[in-house]
């Protein structure tokens, strides 16, 4: 990562820690698994105690393959709906459709070469939804995941909230199988948070996701040294006329 870059992401996220209960904080480890790695400890040191991780590993409660349009987490840590299905990719191959949700997958039962897990053998598959809600628990103020493989087919992610967005949050296409660790925080709690694509055949993996609380925003933006976020657009949407 080049010091111009390391620079402006600090700048973004220390500027929103300055006005947090405004405006959430959305981080992003640089590429690789190393640094990924390193970013989910920062984040877990960060938490209280309490916090919940789902690992997708869990084959008495998950049926490996199978899709559904909403899928509860096994461990408390909230659900994940298909709100928007992809469309002519692989997630129609095979015994798949777009059409039929999400899908917890492992290796042997993927059609994507570059979705993988990062712990144990199975991660939950986008199956290249245009929108994926996550909903997480209540009473949490962060989260935190790797997503694998995102924007390796030319599509573009954003994050967004009920009034916040990331727009282009990695900024660039990507290599096939990158992996990143991705964060957010917001100070009056999370809600449901969308991840949107604008390619409908270009989908991403998501492993070991934690709800967590976190005191202190500041502590999220000093560990952002071990960060890189690439161009992030964040605009709070005007709350007037509700």
């Amino acid at each position: 990562m080049n010091t111009l870059q390391t620079v402006g992401a600090i700048g973004v996220l220390l500027g929103a820690c300055n006005w947090a209960s405004a405006a959430p904080i959305l981080s992003i480890s640089s590429q690789g698994a190393t640094a990924a790695a390193s970013a989910e400890q920062d984040f877990l040191d960060a938490a209280h105690s309490g916090y919940l991780t789902e690992t997708f590993d869990d084959n008495s409660y998950y049926t490996v393959g199978s899709q559904a349009g909403t899928i509860t987490s096994s461990v408390g840590v909230g659900s994940f709906t298909s709100a928007v299905p992809g469309s002519g990719g692989l997630c129609d191959s095979g015994p798949y459709n777009c059409n039929g949700g999400l899908a917890v997958l492992n290796a042997g039962a993927s059609p994507f070469s570059g979705r993988y897990s990062v712990s144990g053998d199975n991660w939950l598959d986008s199956m290249d939804a245009r929108q994926m809600v996550i909903s997480p628990a209540t009473g949490f103020n962060a989260m935190g995941f790797y997503m694998t493989d995102p924007n390796d087919a030319g599509g573009r992610l954003s994050i967004g909230g009920f009034d916040f967005s990331f727009n282009d949050i990695f900024g660039s296409a990507l290599g096939n199988g990158r992996v990143f660790y991705v964060s957010l925080y917001d100070a009056a709690g999370l809600g449901d948070v969308s991840i949107f694509s604008n390619n409908p055949d270009d989908g991403y993996g998501i492993d070991n996701i934690t709800v967590a609380n976190v005191t202190e925003p500041g502590t999220l933006a000093l560990f952002a040294l071990g960060l890189l976020g690439i161009g992030l657009s964040l605009s709070r949407k005007s709350k007037r006329n509700r």
